[in-house]
């Protein structure tokens, strides 16, 4: 009987045919120069505000919460081009020094710009007198490649002001939007089209943002934080209207 049950096992193997062949997953979108796109930051910093925007083959970071460099590549570190504050408040800014060190380890070859409010720039210069040991230290046993003072934070312009152009690369401009609490909101615009970036206890960066392509703050905005999946915005889907101020 044993002998049965088993011939009758390999013959309905045999009728059944091949085993269907597995689906392949989807292969992750390649993000090219000309991308306009949102990459999450580390499941760590959650729930603070933070996102990596790709615009024009540059790399901005909104947010410098702990944890910040976690799940950064040496590529991202690399080419940071900036690094925008939301506020001088400690949940906005504990993860601020590891970048400025991570990204110099990892060979980012010039000073490292930052924007904030008010204030900003006596923190940076904070920072950089605190790691001044330390950098000797690492320019001697580990030489990066933009050499000793690569390792320096550099305050963008317009930090007393209530709204400025604080980065301008021609295609990509980044202006910032300060509130009476010292919180720091963003306008992001590439090739006309206009991304709304601001934290938790601001909104005159989106009530003043004109027809936005996509807002990212709390509950109530086009995408709340914390941000969890890459975001492409698809440039030529532009909302009806919609022109940057």
């Amino acid at each position: 009987m044993r002998i049965l049950f088993l011939l009758a096992g390999l013959v309905t193997a045999a009728c059944s045919g091949p085993a269907a062949p597995l689906t392949p997953p989807d292969t992750p979108r390649t993000i090219t120069s000309t991308d306009f796109a949102l990459l999450p930051c580390a499941p760590a910093t959650a729930p603070n505000p933070c996102v990596l925007v790709m615009a024009g083959g540059k790399r901005v970071l909104f947010g410098t919460p702990a944890g910040v460099v976690h799940d950064m590549s040496p590529e991202h570190l690399r080419n940071l081009d900036a690094v925008m504050l939301f506020s001088l408040r400690g949940e906005d800014l504990e993860g601020l020094d590891d970048v400025r060190n991570a990204s110099w380890r990892a060979g980012h070859e010039s000073q490292l710009r930052v924007s904030g409010p008010g204030g900003t720039s006596d923190v940076l210069a904070a920072i950089n007198k605190a790691y001044e040991a330390s950098d000797a230290f690492t320019f001697v046993e580990q030489s990066p490649a933009g050499g000793f003072n690569a390792a320096i934070l550099k305050p963008l312009p317009g930090e007393r002001d209530t709204k400025a152009s604080v980065f301008n690369t021609g295609d990509l401009v980044v202006t910032h939007l300060v509130n009476d609490k010292d919180r720091v909101g963003y306008w992001v615009d590439y090739n006309g089209i206009r991304l709304v970036i601001e934290p938790c206890g601001m909104t005159q960066a989106s009530q003043f943002a004109g027809e936005a392509h996509l807002a990212v703050g709390c509950p109530g905005a086009d995408l709340s934080w914390p941000v969890s999946d890459v975001v492409f915005i698809d440039q030529g889907k532009r909302k009806k209207g919609s022109k940057a101020p």
